[in-house]
């Protein structure tokens, strides 16, 4: 077994040991379930602990966040949520699935604060050092780019699941499990837009960027679905929201054209 391979195995058991366990004790009791975005953290504190027992080097440990970025990454990971966001709030419209709410459009105006963006920001490292910077970065050096972007698309719906099964009781939601599975389908969609922003310069900043702008602006305009919320766009959030039934069909739609990206980007390498 490759070392890459093995310390990817290794990362994907702690990680979903401890998160899994974190949340179940979480949401055990009423009065500890607001702290269940800790478990953000463990992706990107295992990650470190690996690469700092491997590398023994500041710099090698920290290199995710250190490598020079360019303008392409920094513009895709903020223009493409926003318009996958506006293409589902204005096809679900449109189609009557969900319903356009004027009262609520002055929402848009409201940009998030700088202590927001602060801890949005930790919360977004927390777990980009560990999908992203390690595991994605660790499979992608043997087994390519498209199977590192699905194998940890698996891996992040999986660590999302308990934490969605729990929101999902805590808000009353019809059908937890449901909603749950629609839920953990999305976030696997959505793993190739964002190994395709990490890939763009090998840097976690930008799916950080990406990470933050979804989590702002989704809840916003079509809802927030951990809470069950209704944003701008109202209607039954599994159906309409980013991270429903809308983002998936959609979501397939763009892995189509990142995957054709990234079996150019592997045949460029192989022949440069």
């Amino acid at each position: 077994m490759k070392k890459e391979i093995k310390y990817s195995v290794i990362f994907i058991v702690i990680v979903l040991i401890v998160s899994w366990s974190l949340t179940l004790f979480f949401f055990s009791k009423p009065e500890t379930v607001q702290l269940f975005p800790l478990a953000m953290f463990i992706p990107a504190i295992v990650g470190i602990t690996i690469n700092s027992i491997r590398y023994k080097s500041f710099k090698l440990v920290f290199r995710p966040i250190t490598t020079r970025i360019n303008l392409k990454s920094i513009l895709f990971s903020l223009i493409y949520p926003l318009l996958f966001i506006g293409l589902v709030a204005i096809v679900v419209s449109l189609t009557g699935i969900g319903k356009f709410n004027s009262d609520k459009l002055s929402e848009l105006s409201n940009f998030p604060s700088i202590e927001t963006i602060i801890i949005g920001f930790l919360l977004m490292f927390g777990e980009e050092y560990g999908w992203r910077g390690f595991l994605l970065k660790e499979l992608a050096t043997t087994k390519g780019k498209i199977y590192s972007a699905i194998v940890v698309g698996i891996v992040w719906a999986l660590w999302h699941g308990p934490i969605l099964f729990g929101l999902a009781n805590h808000t009353n939601m019809e059908n937890p499990l449901l909603f749950s599975a629609i839920q953990m389908g999305a976030v696997f969609v959505f793993s190739l837009p964002f190994a395709y922003s990490y890939f763009l310069t090998n840097n976690i900043l930008p799916p950080m960027i990406f990470h933050f702008v979804w989590n702002f602006y989704n809840p916003m305009i079509l809802g927030d679905i951990y809470q069950n919320q209704p944003g701008i766009i109202e209607g039954n959030m599994i159906y309409i929201n980013g991270e429903g039934l809308a983002g998936i069909i959609f979501g397939l739609i763009f892995i189509i054209w990142y995957i054709n990206k990234f079996k150019k980007s592997s045949i460029k390498n192989i022949t440069s």
